[in-house]
């Protein structure tokens, strides 16, 4: 009895005080829903799907944070200039987004992750053909505006392996 008699007598000075604090603000969230944030995602991955095909180095440059880095389906690690330089001399001939029921999105504060695949027409000596890449970004809002900051491609299997 005398050890919470003597637990009030600390805690009475901290219950008599009046003086309320107010709670530091709290950020606006960037998405109002997490299907926002999604869908802000989505146009991104296709921004850059159609910058492959059309060569857009300006869009490479600006959405690709400065820290970048890759592991290509090759296993080569490339910075941010050597991807750019990957992604301008590709024998790109199309790339469009499949499977999208197999796609892995997580987005919390100012970190974001998209994970799809990829069907991707290449041209080759022997013609053209496709290659298949599960592509996972990872983002990063810096300085007010989202850029990639890490990537992985694997290529991928083309047989069909569930619903």
């Amino acid at each position: 009895m005398k050890n919470v008699a003597s637990l009030l007598v600390c805690l009475l000075p901290l219950c008599a005080c009046d003086k309320k604090e107010e709670a530091a603000p709290q950020a606006t969230p960037e998405f109002a829903t997490p299907a926002d944030a999604r869908a802000y995602f989505d146009d991104l991955d296709a921004q850059q799907m159609r910058a492959m095909v059309s060569r857009d180095s300006a869009f490479f440059a600006r959405h690709y944070a400065p820290s970048y880095y890759n592991c290509t389906p090759y296993g080569e690690l490339n910075n941010k200039a050597a991807e750019i330089q990957t992604l301008l001399h590709g024998p790109w001939v199309t790339v469009e987004h499949i499977a999208p029921q197999f796609d892995i999105f997580a987005y919390s504060g100012n970190m974001a992750s998209l994970t799809g695949t990829k069907r991707i027409k290449i041209r080759t000596p022997a013609g053209e053909s496709f290659i298949y890449v599960r592509r996972l970004a990872v983002f990063q809002k810096i300085d007010g505006q989202w850029q990639a900051i890490s990537g992985q491609g694997t290529l991928v299997q083309t047989r069909f392996v569930g619903q």
